[in-house]
């Protein structure tokens, strides 16, 4: 339409032209040889013009007319283009709609249409995964990595394929190739870093984790404290390995990245002490219960002060719990402390407000302990009970050691990173707190139990015989009669109802013949 537009103007124009150079006066001598012949200048202007206008409308006729084939050629190819584009298009809408006939269909018509591999290869590849042919899917993710525009594509394909396919070594380097290819693929990140984490791969993890913070993909606190996670992995495979130099190094590079994650502490604190720093080892414990109370923290404080007398030791744990005094593991550990230096009433006193709360295992045992040095193993019994029957403290490390498996240590490094904590909170919180009523109860002292009183039991006697009364006095007469001994109480009566009283009966009298 613009073209013909166009045309139409400059026609238009050039009649317009022409008209004018007609209207020209004068006239104009022409010679051909011999022959001479005047022309009127504005007819002769006019005509030149007009012979130009013809020679530029034919010469475009002309070449409009050799370029029609490869206009022809041109616009078919526009069309099949667009069908192709079309049936792309419904093809991704098939395979969004789970529909695989239709995908596969679209897929066909669309390679058909557009023959360009580089386009249709994922429809290809997405609608044979969808038909559950993976064969045809992995080669058609296989051939997009031979053009560049879509080898990311394919990498991620043959990715997940593999991954399904439980390929995990497999996955692993199309993911790290992907990640290298564009390390701003979050995707690639996490399919790198968590592979890595897998296979116990921490340095690998490390290095990826790196890559990813220069593209931002991950938040600096998130970086250092999975940072410090895996170096304090590597720490304790180290000293597994009996490395202590490298053990150290790592606990050290870990603390730099987050000074209270306890595992590191704990460590870093027991390899100073083993190489003769103790003081060190102290400080380092004592910073890191400031900021988050731990058992591990004063298991570890207790082995390093291991051979001293039991009042240093637990003059040093007192001051270790004095670095956070509100907290409820500082209270249990001073109540400790004074279970073994004897003062149980102290203890118990400290105990008392733990035990209405979410108790465990520990509150419950020291309580205990503090009970029977009050008033006896049999008054205890109950807190033992409880103790035995109360969950342990779900926190890893509570046993004061760190020895986790690859396992233990991915959920580990996971927690702290993602979420700045050791373990997950439990899905339900068991009701173990007492009232201040049922704790007053049972920490009272067992009531002093009264004597029983003594049964009376009295002499049935039954009048002799006169046979019997004969042989008595035979007996009495040639033997003296002994002074009756006063009958010992019994232990315990034989049964509950009192025995049956008679009157007694005097015995009888006899007479020496």
């Amino acid at each position: 339409m613009l073209r013909i537009l166009i045309f139409l103007i400059f026609v238009v124009i050039a009649a317009t032209g022409i008209t004018w150079l007609s209207g020209i006066d004068g006239l104009t001598e022409m010679q051909f040889g011999e022959w001479v012949m005047d022309v009127r200048t504005g007819l002769l202007l006019g005509l030149v013009a007009f012979f130009l206008v013809c020679f530029f409308i034919a010469g475009m006729v002309f070449f409009g007319l050799i370029r029609l084939p490869n206009s022809i050629r041109r616009r078919n190819a526009d069309k099949r283009r667009d069908r192709g584009m079309v049936a792309l298009s419904r093809g991704l809408e098939a395979v969004a709609a789970g529909d695989a006939e239709d995908a596969q269909r679209h897929a066909r018509i669309a390679h058909k249409q557009l023959n360009e591999p580089s386009l249709t290869r994922l429809l290809t590849a997405q609608a044979a995964q969808l038909a559950g042919d993976e064969e045809t899917a992995k080669a058609s993710f296989s051939a997009m990595l031979e053009a560049p525009e879509t080898e990311f594509l394919g990498l991620r394909g043959l990715y997940l394929q593999s991954l399904a396919a439980g390929h995990r070594d497999e996955a692993r380097d199309y993911a790290e190739r992907a990640f290298h290819l564009r390390p701003g693929a979050d995707w690639a990140f996490n399919a790198v870093y968590g592979l890595n984490l897998d296979r116990g791969a921490w340095g690998d993890a490390r290095n990826a984790l790196q890559l990813a913070q220069q593209h931002k993909l991950e938040p600096s606190d998130a970086v250092k404290r999975k940072e410090a996670a895996l170096l304090t992995a590597q720490a304790y495979a180290a000293d597994n390995a009996e490395d202590s130099v490298t053990a150290l190094r790592d606990a050290e590079a870990a603390l730099k990245r987050a000074p209270a994650f306890t595992p590191a502490v704990v460590l870093a604190a027991r390899l100073e002490a083993a190489a003769g720093r103790r003081s060190k080892a102290g400080r380092l414990l004592d910073d890191a219960w400031a900021a988050a109370p731990h058992p591990a923290i004063a298991r570890t404080m207790a082995e390093l002060f291991d051979g001293e007398s039991v009042e240093r030791r637990a003059a040093r744990l007192k001051k270790l719990a004095s670095k956070a005094p509100e907290a409820d593991e500082s209270k249990l550990l001073i109540a400790e402390q004074d279970i073994a230096l004897g003062d149980y009433e102290t203890a118990r006193q400290t105990l008392e407000p733990l035990l209405t709360g979410q108790p465990r295992a520990r509150a419950f045992t020291a309580m205990a302990h503090a009970i029977e040095g009050l008033h006896g193993r049999d008054a205890a019994q109950y807190w033992f009970d409880r103790a035995a029957a109360a969950p342990l403290d779900p926190v890893p490390g509570a046993d004061g050691a760190f020895n986790f498996t690859i396992d233990g240590w991915q959920r580990l490094i996971r927690e702290f990173g993602d979420h700045n904590r050791l373990a997950p909170p439990p899905l339900e919180e068991l009701r173990t707190g007492l009232s201040h009523d049922e704790i007053k109860l049972l920490t009272a002292p067992p009531p002093v139990p009264e004597p029983e009183p003594e049964p009376q039991i009295a002499a049935i006697i039954e009048p002799p015989s006169d046979e019997s009364a004969e042989a008595v006095e035979t007996e009495t007469a040639q033997e003296p009669i002994p002074t009756p001994a006063e009958p010992e109480p019994p232990k315990e009566p034989l049964s509950a109802e009192p025995p049956e009283t008679t009157e007694a009966v005097d015995p009888p009298k006899t007479t020496s013949s």
